[in-house]
């Protein structure tokens, strides 16, 4: 087996790969859109392992600049990690982590990140390599009935604003926070996968104070993103939101320490940490998990995360 950069294996063989493994294709357009479209503009760190003639693993990864409190550093983010059904049990995905790894700490990144889940195969996979579970994430579930109270903000879609006033809110929000700050503009990873009628901007008299993202499905309504600047409490903000939807039930994504005891003193039923996970991995000897927590804020009401910085293009 040989561990190859992307570039030095036919672009077409990823397509069917990530396809294969994952039902989402990494084509060549949109290899070349994530590359045209980086902020900055960043090195393409992907690597494949090829075996029989034909690539039967993939991990795809790149350079991500996340404010410390000593300025930007860049991390190395994963945007998927994925092998051939009938390649599995082989080594395979140990050894592009590996590789990776090696490719991380020669251009002077210390620290990896990734996100998925508790439940799946890589959730091992990147414990077994050296990753932590951060423990942020959590999951806040109220009936309809809790969550809508008596609030001084109000939800309504952005209008006119469209994109734009959302990326102005999200920045508003953002300063003075640490973490996943940084947003090219446009943003096209929310333009492109978030509709306009999915986006509430919360306003608290004539000024927005922050935005959520949300679907309705089945009767519950779901609020997968809650970003609202410095003050403004999480727990009127999801009563906001239900204000605009009358489900049964109401669920709510947080992951700072200021989300999730306003939404538990509101009355929504809390798993923290939930089946999420933000792994973090030390790419050098002298580097520490616990100067990532300090560094970059993690697991403290400063660090900023969205969905956006955790799904893949």
């Amino acid at each position: 087996m040989e561990i190859l950069a992307y570039d030095q294996v036919d672009p077409e063989d990823v397509f069917h790969i990530t396809m294969l493994a994952l039902g989402s294709a990494l084509t060549p357009e949109i290899s070349e859109h994530l590359q045209r479209t980086a902020h900055p503009p960043h090195p393409d760190l992907s690597v494949c392992a090829v075996e029989d003639d034909m690539v039967v693993g993939y991990a795809g990864v790149y350079p991500q600049p996340v404010l410390t409190i000593a300025g930007w550093e860049d991390v190395g983010c994963f945007w998927a990690v994925c092998i051939h059904p009938q390649y599995t049990g082989r080594g395979i995905a140990t050894r592009l982590l590996e590789e990776v790894h090696v490719r991380m700490h020669a251009i002077g990144l210390r620290f990896s990140m990734f996100h998925t889940k508790r439940s799946l195969s890589a959730y091992q996979l990147f414990r077994r390599s050296g990753y932590e579970d951060m423990e942020i994430w959590a999951t806040a579930v109220a009936r309809w009935e809790t969550a809508h109270q008596p609030t001084r903000l109000r939800a309504v879609p952005p209008d006119q604003g469209g994109y734009d006033l959302t990326e102005q809110v999200f920045r508003d929000a953002a300063r003075g926070l640490l973490g996943f700050t940084l947003r090219q503009k446009p943003f096209s990873r929310l333009q492109e996968r978030v509709k306009l009628d999915e986006i509430q901007i919360l306003w608290e008299n004539d000024q927005p104070v922050g935005f959520a993202l949300t679907s309705v499905d089945r009767s519950i309504l779901y609020v997968r993103d809650l970003i609202l600047k410095n003050g403004v409490n999480p727990g009127e903000a999801a009563a906001a939101l239900a204000s605009r939807e009358k489900t049964a039930c109401v669920y709510v994504k947080a992951s700072r320490p200021v989300e999730i005891a306003s939404l538990r003193q509101a009355g929504y039923q809390i798993a923290h940490p939930d089946w999420s996970a933000f792994l973090v991995k030390p790419l050098a000897p002298d580097v520490t998990l616990q100067e990532a927590r300090r560094i970059f804020g993690i697991g403290t009401d400063r660090f900023l995360i969205s969905c956006m910085d955790t799904i893949w293009e």
